[in-house]
């Protein structure tokens, strides 16, 4: 849109038309959409299965189908300019395995909550900002940074940063290191092997054992466990049965 629109101010009597998939003129840029459409700059969208064709007969031309008027129009340009697209890292997958964070379909780093927590990741004391987060202006790229810093001010503030009181046990009794565990989103549970005596002999085995700060209590390892020896702390299944059974006994006016 700043380009046309300058393009239009150095060279008024020309014609400019934008090729586009999808105008994200958003807040105060939707003046810079409306400028152009008052100064005649013709915008045309296209489909991804019908992408603009640019061929060299009889000089430079390009094919694209209009949508309102399902014809394809064919436009003679002086002049082609294409916008450069702007692509995550691909190292980003890597990152993200590392840091255990998610990314969204398109490669770029996904934030714990769009409107509740935009510069959050689901892992604490990680944040994200800028191109990492999405294509964006310098503003936006400013302001996003400033709340990440802000965030982050937070946690290094504070001596002692306390954790969640729901979190997952496992009980070693039970467990016997198949992990399916590891299903866990936070990365929060480790094996470790530990030293069993039976009668005269003494051996190892693989069990399950939760890093309480990282854990966020979600339950996952818990539902999935198949000898059920992942319980969650005040959650267990007595704890649930017993609150369900008050709740009926309140429900049927406590006969």
């Amino acid at each position: 849109l700043q380009n046309a629109l300058e393009t239009k101010r150095r060279s008024p009597d020309s014609d400019i038309y934008v090729l586009y998939r999808d105008m994200r003129s958003y807040g105060f840029d939707e003046d810079l959409y409306t400028e152009a459409t008052e100064k005649g700059i013709v915008f045309i969208r296209y489909e991804p299965e019908e992408k603009p064709i640019v061929e060299h007969a009889d000089g430079l031309q390009v094919l694209v189908k209009d949508p309102v008027l399902k014809k394809t129009i064919r436009l003679k340009p002086e002049t082609l300019v294409l916008s450069s697209a702007i692509l995550p890292q691909k190292d980003n997958d890597i990152l993200a395995k590392l840091l255990k964070v998610p990314r969204t379909e398109n490669g770029f780093f996904l934030e714990a909550h769009m409107k509740l927590r935009p510069v959050d990741f689901a892992t604490d004391g990680i944040f994200v900002c800028g191109l990492a987060h999405s294509p964006k202006s310098i503003q936006e790229s400013i302001a996003q940074a400033g709340a990440a810093a802000q965030h982050a001010s937070v946690i290094l503030s504070k001596d002692v940063v306390m954790s969640e009181g729901i979190i997952a046990l496992v009980d070693e009794d039970i467990c016997i290191g198949c992990k399916a565990c590891d299903i866990c989103p936070y990365n929060a549970i480790e094996y470790i092997d530990r030293k069993i005596s039976l009668k005269e002999f003494d051996y190892c085995t693989r069990k399950a054992h939760v890093l309480m700060a990282l854990c966020k209590g979600c339950g996952k390892c818990a539902g999935t466990c198949p000898r059920g020896a992942i319980k969650m702390h005040h959650f267990t299944d007595e704890q649930i049965l017993t609150q369900l059974t008050a709740l009926a006994h309140v429900s049927a006016g406590g006969k």
